[in-house]
């Protein structure tokens, strides 16, 4: 049994779980590792990281079939004892319905003190500028770069330089530490506007965005730098279901883990997967990239250029790195072009024609 869906935080103290609801009864924290204290049928927010299971997703206590302990079935349907044998695992346990008593009404008060506590601690921390990363191409006056290695004995790394004008080519303009002017041109840096509790918060990532992993990502699959999808949002402490460009898994992630993708590293993303997508399509027929041979049959970018559908052959090499190609024109004519060879496109290569077996 996979992680648990449906599962409604009720109570929180000092932000960690105290009380939960699942199909209709409601769960409290029990104190203790859950293998030590816990039962068949407890519930356990797992604490522990593994590939097969989802960090802050609730699992079904239960009984392992082979050795009789108690474990969780994880992603994959095996049971996963580690997942109840960490300290960092927590288990909760159902509730029978009965009136509060004045002991259960006095602690709820105390849990609502604290919960407001929180909330004015919140507020405060609201209250201070934050920064938020924005595409380079909206950045203007008053934003600011941060370059993440800076390589200049004028400049310090993850520091938040303001823009004071930008010129135009689109790059901004700075004063570094000596305070002089700096030109960011073909330099690597992050632009980032400063926003309050009084500006509206950045929208949060959702199903469908691209994203950049800025956290240590420790779920097996993808890691600081990746551009991956959000395929799956749960709503739990660790919501995101992500996919790399190429569309295959690529774990959980908590949302401080994650950034919005600028639109250029999506594009450099997915340049990257295509070419290694373009070398693998190669290979398969044991080939380099655009290593066209005498027979093959191929098509040019322009389906008008060859007439007849694009179509032609292989028949010699041109010289100049550019290929000689036969094809039949609308007259039924045979004509040959000098082509480049990145203007081709393979259809069949030679050695799967049937006309030359």
């Amino acid at each position: 049994m996979a992680k648990l869906h449906g599962v409604k935080t009720l109570d929180k103290v000092n932000g960690e779980i105290t009380k939960v609801a699942y199909d209709g009864a409601e769960y409290e924290r029990v104190e203790g590792t859950p293998r030590s204290v816990g039962k068949s049928g407890d519930l356990v927010l797992n604490g522990h990281r593994h590939p097969d299971l989802k960090l802050g997703g609730f699992y079904l206590l239960v009984r392992d079939e082979g050795t009789s302990l108690l474990s969780v079935r994880d992603e994959i349907d095996d049971f996963h004892g580690n997942a109840v044998t960490d300290g960092d695992s927590i288990l909760f346990r159902k509730v029978a319905a009965s009136q509060s008593s004045l002991e259960d009404r006095i602690s709820t008060n105390e849990k609502d003190i604290e919960s407001l506590k929180s909330d004015v601690a919140a507020l405060k921390v609201e209250a201070v500028p934050k920064y938020v990363r924005i595409d380079k191409s909206e950045a203007k006056a008053g934003d600011f770069v941060k370059f993440p290695n800076a390589t200049s004995s004028y400049l310090t790394s993850d520091k938040y330089y303001e823009i004071y004008r930008v010129d135009g080519c689109g790059d901004p303009q700075i004063y570094d530490d000596d305070g002089d002017s700096y030109d960011t041109c073909g330099k690597r840096f992050e632009v980032y506007r400063k926003v309050s509790a009084a500006e509206p918060k950045p929208e949060r990532l959702k199903v469908g965005d691209y994203a950049k992993v800025v956290g240590t990502a420790r779920n097996g699959y993808c890691g600081r730098g990746d551009i991956v999808k959000i395929t799956e949002d749960d709503d739990s402490a660790v919501p995101f279901k992500l996919a790399f460009v190429n569309g295959e898994y690529a774990g959980w992630e908590d949302e401080k883990s994650l950034v919005r993708a600028a639109d250029e590293e999506v594009a450099e993303a997915k340049r990257k997967q295509a070419e290694v997508k373009e070398c693998k399509r190669w290979a398969a027929i044991g080939r380099e990239v655009s290593e066209y041979r005498i027979g093959d049959i191929v098509g040019y970018d322009d389906r008008t250029a060859f007439e007849t559908n694009g179509f032609g052959e292989v028949v010699s090499e041109s010289g100049g790195g550019t290929l000689r190609i036969e094809a039949v024109d609308n007259f039924g004519d045979v004509e040959r072009y000098n082509v480049d060879p990145d203007e081709l496109n393979l259809i069949v290569p030679v050695e799967a024609r049937f006309d030359r077996k």
